[in-house]
């Protein structure tokens, strides 16, 4: 039986798919471990798969200690600071889950690493001399062309410095590039082409179309009655998830949103998520009738439900509200986001507005011109259609089961 180590990093979106991957490779015969941190094993080990420490531990509370480091549209202004805060992880982060790995991949026949570990999986792969597989669940990775004209230094210099922790030689700048490009064969982008497609420079990255995570719970899952009667009731709700996105101020976020859906006449449906939305930050004005709070529940109901969803611009998210026609409102704040957004400003399944200048007067002009219009929606089935008829998940196996044989 072949054996196969999967890890990630990052917040609750970066993990989950990587576990539906786990389990399907799982039914497939081969013997696999998730070296995912210790906040993450609850979800997989549910999902009946070997759980195994690997790097610092990061979770809900601590993303939420950390607010700050999500809000982008700030810290973007300051490219070194943007830039230190990569250099920071990779000197802490990074330096842990190295000798983790190091020590989990002993016998693999394959690690799967996602992007943001491709250099770590670079290095174990010349030590164990096995092969690695990069894989992408974020298209501005790969969909979106940025000029490089010359070498992060500092970056450079902490990657060598991973390589002398697992006792290999240092690169020179000379041979950095086309060591990286050599590395990279086995590449895999976990997203729809009918999203975006893959740029020149990665073509190498082959796409299977959306993954989606089913957890163990939504197998037999009914909504209870409140929430039903909330969701079905016309007109239909709108529905408000930021997902493991941590907010520095979740009471002004929440409270906008509740008013911009008075303002129409909607009601909204709330997920808390990592930003921890929850009845206490309503203000007392508030109608608390037409509001209505729950957590991780089956979004797949949720989203056939809602009339648009209002979040983050997570790609999971995305897939999402486009495989079951929902128009949404992204309000990004980091990372991918900016670019998921304007691609569905360009697909014109959505909407995207600055989240720390919208007003629910905005909002609920924008709903109410663009977003909930016949034509924004007629839009979002036709491309829901397409997703619908993807197996991304499929796809992935196939590929993967192919590198193994």
């Amino acid at each position: 039986m072949k054996k196969i180590v999967i890890t990630s990093t990052g917040t609750l979106g970066d993990y989950l798919p990587f576990i539906t991957l786990g389990k399907a490779l799982q039914a497939r015969g081969y013997q696999v471990k998730m070296a995912f941190p210790q906040s993450m094993q609850t979800y997989v080990q549910k999902n009946g798969l070997t759980a195994i420490s690997c790097g610092k531990n990061w979770g809900e509370q601590d993303a939420r200690r950390n607010a700050t480091d999500w809000e982008h549209l700030r810290t973007y202004t300051d490219p070194q600071a943007s830039d230190d805060r990569v250099l920071q992880i990779i000197k802490t982060e990074y330096t842990v889950a190295l000798q983790d790995l190091l020590e989990i991949s002993a016998d693999a026949d394959l690690l799967i690493c996602s992007s943001q570990r491709e250099f770590l999986g670079q290095i174990i792969s010349e030590v164990h001399e096995i092969p690695y597989a990069s894989i992408s669940l974020m298209p501005y990775l790969q969909c979106y062309v940025i000029a490089h004209t010359e070498v992060n230094l500092a970056y450079f210099e902490a990657c060598n410095a991973l390589r002398q922790q697992a006792n290999l030689s240092p690169l020179s700048l000379e041979s950095w590039p086309p060591w990286t490009q050599k590395n990279q064969q086995k590449s895999i982008l976990a997203a729809s082409s009918h999203f975006a497609q893959v740029v020149d420079n990665f073509r190498q990255y082959q796409q299977t179309g959306f993954w989606f995570y089913e957890d163990p719970d939504w197998h037999d899952w009914q909504p209870d009655r409140e929430l039903e009667k909330f969701m079905t009731a016309e007109p239909s709700p709108l529905v408000l998830t930021f997902s493991s996105l941590p907010l520095v101020d979740a009471q002004t976020v929440l409270n906008s949103h509740v008013q911009a859906a008075k303002k129409l006449g909607r009601r909204l449906l709330v997920q808390q998520g990592w930003a921890d939305f929850n009845a206490s930050l309503l203000l007392d004005e508030c109608d608390r009738q037409n509001v209505l709070f729950r957590g991780f529940i089956p979004q797949d109901w949720l989203f056939a439900q809602a009339a648009a969803v209002i979040h983050h611009g997570g790609i999971g998210t995305i897939a999402r509200a486009l495989r079951n026609d929902c128009p949404m409102v992204v309000e990004p704040y980091g990372n991918d986001q900016f670019f998921n957004a304007k691609r569905i400003l360009a697909l014109k399944v959505g909407t995207a507005m600055h989240p720390h200048r919208l007003t629910a007067d905005g909002l609920a002009h924008v709903l109410e011109t663009k977003v909930l219009t016949k034509d924004f929606k007629n839009r979002t089935q036709e491309l829901g259609a397409k997703i619908r008829q993807e197996n991304g998940l499929e796809t992935a196996c196939e590929l993967i089961q192919s590198w193994l044989n």
